[in-house]
This record gives structure tokens, C-alpha cells and sequence, in this order.
């Protein structure tokens, strides 16, 4: 259910120092990396932490020179396209980051930096769970209230007891409920945007799984959502700039696409061996922003997050609520890479790597992948980010080779290892064919009678086919791309975070399980 589910003009390390101003520094003449490794050493050592202390001088100038060749070589040997950022983040705040692209690579000037914006997807439920958390602590939302307590009108016709679904298992995905429509129409397609209709629908189309177990899906947290606009009567977006953004000073961090330039977010990018370059924008509007993934942020804001979590800061919650927050509440038995998860709270996996207790939420969206995760009793923690969809796994591996080093763990031998796993991933994904240029449907009288409005017999969102240039073009909702011929002999279109596949007959469109009727 989750598929939302993947800048610097210099590929030295920065170091974050809050007394110096960012922009200018990013723009500067480069500066020795031995006082950067300085700086870097005398801020990790300041923490508490008895392991963070161990990074001395010589694991500090072998860390940085070891990760920049790392990451420089897994580049070139893949030929990698698009962005990659990482940053480390003690309880002080960000101490440490680096970015590379191609254009850093050829020495040229990019906008890539700490200021730029990135996606988080589905790290977004971390955002919400604590925000339901601060509002319990207002007194405005008890976690242990009902569903039928709050949303009377989500009732599934009496067959489902919403009494025995309470709040807290919206967050911990242990509510059992499921919905395609409502999964769709917030992170992908558009609606309204009255929550009403929203409602409406998960009366007529959902799932249920009464066992009570971890299921993880958007369903929940966008429950929530709805929940902390009828009791507070703000939207979610609202509450969350009010009650973590403006505490945390997060002030280049938004739920809202169009409070950004467009162009500077980092967008997705699909590749294959075959065909290049497949795809690269970014696919989200407004309207499907959501409490499960709508957060855009930057690696300046993001360690401010991160650093807030590790040290509970009590700007937020108290730190009883913190410890709360960071407790499973629930058990799952999966495994993700590397990591071991083995509980779920009100919004991060609790997982065990390298016999740690390591905190993560991860997000996606097409070529987006996005790491952050921290390991409580060490206070330390990373953010990584990369554009690429066939390195989907590359921010978790430089994570783990990052907490291997701070930990004096094997990390030569674990990288070498994790490695070979990332590469048949990223292999698997570069194989994957896609429509290509051949397959391409220009304009030809012959092909017409498709073009058109089509209406979705279960109340989704419309689909058109319309003329562009030389090309037809498939929108539905607020997704669109090229019209390709299908092998079947039907169609298929690139919609950035799909593909998807559509017959049409007799004036009726059939994608998947859905039916769409044109109409005149």
C-alpha cells in the first residue's frame, strides 16, 4: 500500500555551525578540510555519549576521506544520474554532510546543498504520530478514544465495531482497516479536498483484517489526519507548522508544494540501461500531500527534527511523552535491507542493527528513496537522500557504513557485504524494461477516437486523453504522461510514480480493475 509510497558547488565536507550563515559559506572559496575535520571532531566529542567520544582524530579523517571515495565510486562505476545528500546529526544538531551529484563530480556549480528542498514520503507518519502525541498532551486528543468517539460518520455500515479502533492503532497500523480508493486519491490522483468525500468513500470501499495485527499501510495516519481537523478545527498542515515546524525553527519545511519554488525541489529520476533517462519531475500537488507523506523539508530542518527526537526535546513534549513515542506499541517480524524490525510505535520502526536498537522511518517515491534513523542510546543519527531509482538502497547503505565506523565496528568488511546486496538491487532495477520511443503514439487521425473525457463508474477520478504537441497524452486525476501501444496491442503510460497499463473498447476504458465510460 505503500508506494509512497526515491546541492553544494563543492564536493568537500560542510560542517554545520549554527553561528555562520549557510549560503555564504556553501558559496565560498573552498576551505581546508582539516579544519573541517577539526571542527568536526570537537563537536562530536562534546556529546555525552561514552561511544560517540571514541571518534578521535584519525577515525575522523578516515571517515570522511573513506565515505567521499565510497560514495564517488559507487557513482561512476553505475553511472548514477541525479542527487545524493547525507548528513550526521548528534543531540547538538547537524554536524556533519556531504552531497554529490554529477555536476559535482565534473567540479561544475550546482544547487544542491543543505538548503535544498527534498521529499521526505512516508517518513511523514513520524511527523504525525508526535503531533497526535502533542495534542494528547493538550489535552485535545486522547489516544486511547475510539474511532467511533471521534468519527462518527466512518461507520462501514455496521460492519465494522469502529468502537474497538482506537486512536493509537491508526498510528501503530493495527487498525485493520484499508481502503484503494482513499489511497489513491491522497497520494496520487487528487479529490476534492472535503474530507467528507473521503469519508464517503471508505464507507463503500475498504478491507478489513480483525486480527489486530501490524499492517502497515497510509490508512491510518490519514485517519488521524481527519481526526485532528475535527477536534481542533485546523487542517493537519495547519497544526503541524504551529506545533513542531515554528518550535523547531524548521522554517524551509512545508506541507504545501506551491509555498516552493518547483524547480528547486529535488526531483525524482527513473533510469534503465536500455532506454536512459525514463522519467524525472516531481508528482505531487497540494491535494496529495498528506498526513502519511506531505512534508518537504531540507537537510538544515531536518537535522533540527532529528537532533529534537534524539535529545527529547521538551520544546515539543515532555520527555515521558518522548519516551512514549519511541517505545513500540506494537510487534512486527520483518525485515527491510539490513534492518531487523521488531516493533512499531506511533510512527518509526524499532529495529535492531548491528545489535542496536536503531529507530528508522523510511520513504519513497519513484526514483525518491529517503533514510533518516537514529540510534538512541549512541545519540546519533543519520538523513540521506538520493534521486535515483535504481539506488533506491544507497542512503541505508551509506548509513550503515557511517554507524559501523562510529561504533569501531568491522565497517570495511560490512560495507563490502551490504554492497553486494545494493548492487543486485540496483542491477535488478537497471534491467527492468520500459516503454521506449518505437512504442511512442504520435498524432494520427487513424488513432482519434480515443481522445476524450472518461468517467470512473465508482465515483474516481476522471481520466482524459488528450492532444500535446506531437503526442497523446493519458491524465488522470492529477497524474499525466505519453501514451505508449502495449505489447497486448492496448496502451500503457508513464505517470512518474507508475506505469500504467489501459484497453479501450466500445468507449470504455478498462485500467486494471477500474471501468471509465467516455463520455459525450
Amino acid at each position: 500500500m505503500n508506494l509512497n509510497s526515491k546541492k553544494t558547488i563543492s564536493n568537500k565536507i560542510k560542517i554545520y555551525d549554527y553561528h555562520i550563515n549557510m549560503k555564504k559559506l556553501l558559496k565560498a572559496t573552498i576551505i581546508n578540510i582539516g579544519t573541517y575535520i577539526l571542527i568536526f571532531i570537537l563537536i562530536l566529542c562534546k556529546t555525552t555519549d561514552s561511544k560517540s567520544q571514541h571518534i578521535d582524530s584519525k577515525n575522523s579523517s578516515e571517515f570522511s576521506l573513506n565515505f567521499e571515495k565510497k560514495i564517488k565510486s559507487i557513482y561512476t562505476e553505475n553511472e548514477m544520474q541525479g542527487d545524493f545528500i547525507f548528513a550526521v546529526v548528534n543531540e547538538k544538531g547537524l554536524v556533519y554532510s556531504y552531497a554529490l551529484n554529477n555536476e559535482i563530480l565534473k567540479g561544475n556549480i550546482t544547487s544542491l546543498d543543505n538548503h535544498s528542498p527534498i521529499y521526505i514520503a512516508s517518513h511523514t507518519k513520524s511527523f504525525t504520530g508526535t503531533l497526535i502525541k502533542i495534542l494528547e498532551e493538550k489535552g485535545q486528543i486522547d489516544l486511547d478514544k475510539s474511532l467511533t468517539g471521534y468519527l462518527p460518520d466512518l461507520h462501514f455500515h455496521s460492519k465494522i465495531d469502529t468502537d474497538k479502533i482506537k486512536i493509537k492503532n491508526l498510528l501503530n497500523h493495527t487498525h485493520g482497516i484499508f481502503s484503494s480508493s482513499l489511497t489513491w486519491k491522497t497520494a496520487y490522483l487528487g479529490y476534492s479536498g472535503n474530507n467528507s468525500e473521503l469519508i464517503e468513500d471508505f464507507n463503500k470501499d475498504y478491507f478489513y483484517d480483525p486480527s489486530g495485527s501490524f499492517r502497515y499501510s497510509n490508512v491510518g495516519p490519514i485517519i488521524a489526519g481527519i481526526i485532528i481537523e475535527k477536534e481542533t478545527g485546523n487542517s493537519w498542515k495547519d497544526e503541524m507548522n504551529k506545533h513542531i515546524f515554528k518550535p523547531l525553527k524548521m522554517f524551509n519545511t512545508t506541507t504545501k508544494v506551491s509555498e516552493v519554488d518547483y524547480k528547486s525541489i529535488r526531483h525524482s529520476n527513473t533510469f534503465s540501461k536500455v532506454g536512459g533517462i525514463v522519467e524525472t519531475g516531481f508528482y505531487k500537488q497540494d491535494i496529495t500531500m498528506h498526513a502519511s507523506g506531505g512534508i518537504i523539508s531540507t537537510i538544515n530542518d531536518l537535522s533540527k527534527w532529528l537532533s529534537a527526537n534524539i535529545r527529547k526535546d521538551t520544546r515539543l513534549l515532555t520527555k515521558n511523552s518522548w519516551e512514549a513515542l519511541h517505545q513500540s506499541s506494537t510487534t512486527q517480524d520483518k525485515e527491510y535491507f539490513t534492518y531487523k524490525r521488531k516493533g512499531y510505535s506511533l510512527g518509526w520502526d524499532v529495529a535492531e542493527y548491528q545489535g542496536e536498537t536503531i529507530l528508522t522511518r523510511f520513504g519513497g517515491l519513484a526514483g525518491i528513496s529517503f533514510h533518516i534513523s537514529f540510534i538512541p542510546e549512541n545519540k546519533i543519527g543519520i538523513i540521506a537522500f538520493s534521486t535515483d531509482n535504481r539506488a533506491y538502497l544507497l542512503p541505508h547503505l551509506m548509513a550503515n557504513y557511517a554507524y559501523n565506523k562510529f561504533a569501531s565496528n568491522d565497517a570495511e568488511r560490512t560495507f563490502t557485504i551490504e554492497k553486494d546486496n545494493f548492487q543486485k538491487a540496483f542491477d535488478d532495477e537497471n534491467n527492468i524494461s520500459h516503454p521506449n520511443e518505437s512504442q511512442l503514439m504520435t498524432i494520427n487521425r487513424s488513432h482519434d477516437g480515443i481522445l476524450g473525457v472518461y468517467r470512473s463508474t465508482i465515483g474516481w477520478p476522471s481520466i482524459s486523453i488528450i492532444q500535446k504537441e506531437n503526442n497523446y497524452i493519458f491524465n488522470w486525476g492529477e497524474l499525466g504522461g505519453k501514451i505508449y501501444k502495449a505489447d497486448n496491442g492496448g496502451y500503457i503510460s508513464n505517470l512518474g510514480v507508475m506505469t500504467r497499463e489501459f484497453n479501450i473498447s466500445n468507449d470504455t476504458l478498462m485500467t486494471g480493475s477500474q471501468i471509465y465510460l467516455k463520455e459525450y
